[in-house]
């Protein structure tokens, strides 16, 4: 199987952190993990998610010519997911609805802690296009800038996830926490054994997701609302 794994900001440093992850997580796949190219340095709200979405859905159609079997959107705010449905054959999954679903799964209630505020509002309306209105109890920010989060191996960063994590998790009342953002995969081992939850990785979650999908022979449905008409 060959998952095109998409991030669809332009971090080289950011995309190579993702496909590290998605590779800790399967020995069956081919992890082809691409920037958008759409020349969005970070997705830090609408406007650069819309800039972002032609990108995304660019590199799918590549995908699809280089005989990619699925997709996997690595921007917690799921960045032009129908639209990359609707060019894919194979199935497509954003890395925050994949974590949003998993998490409703393992507890009874789920936070989400992004990078930055601004992407408060976009999480809390994906999980109520979701279904997830009931099991998320909160949405909250790190405050901090996406591509701070590259910086994987600072041991301050590790400190601050943990510190809020916390808080928002007794603010809630929450039983599991999804990581609101790409950049924040490389955190999710350590964060789950100091909070002692589970902590739900999109990106290790969705490229699981994906290939049990593919594996199951399983595809997107091209009846009517994404069959594809470019």
């Amino acid at each position: 199987m060959k998952l095109r794994v998409i991030n669809p900001n332009d971090s080289q440093t950011m995309t190579e952190m993702i496909a590290e992850s998605c590779r800790s997580v399967t020995d069956l796949t081919e992890i082809d993990a691409v920037c958008a190219g759409a020349g969005v340095a970070s997705i830090e709200g609408f406007y650069d998610g819309a800039i972002a979405a032609a990108g995304v859905v660019q590199r799918v159609a590549e995908g699809e010519a280089l005989g990619c079997d699925a997709y996997l959107i690595a921007c917690a705010d799921d960045t032009a997911l129908q639209g990359a449905r609707e060019r894919a054959n194979g199935p497509v999954m954003g890395i925050g609805e994949a974590a949003m679903h998993a998490a409703s799964l393992l507890g009874c209630g789920f936070t989400i802690l992004t990078a930055q505020q601004k992407s408060v509002r976009i999480l809390e309306a994906n999980a109520r296009s979701y279904g997830f209105a009931d099991h998320c109890l909160g949405v909250h920010a790190l405050q901090m800038p996406v591509l701070d989060l590259e910086h994987s191996d600072d041991p301050k960063l590790l400190d601050k996830l943990i510190r809020r994590a916390e808080t928002v998790i007794n603010q809630d009342g929450s039983e599991v926490l999804v990581l609101g953002c790409a950049g924040l995969t490389t955190q999710q081992p350590m964060l789950q054994q100091a909070l002692g939850i589970p902590v739900i990785d999109g990106v290790r979650i969705g490229t699981l997701m994906l290939e049990s999908l593919v594996r199951a022979g399983l595809y997107t449905s091209k009846r009517c609302s994404y069959a594809y008409a470019g």
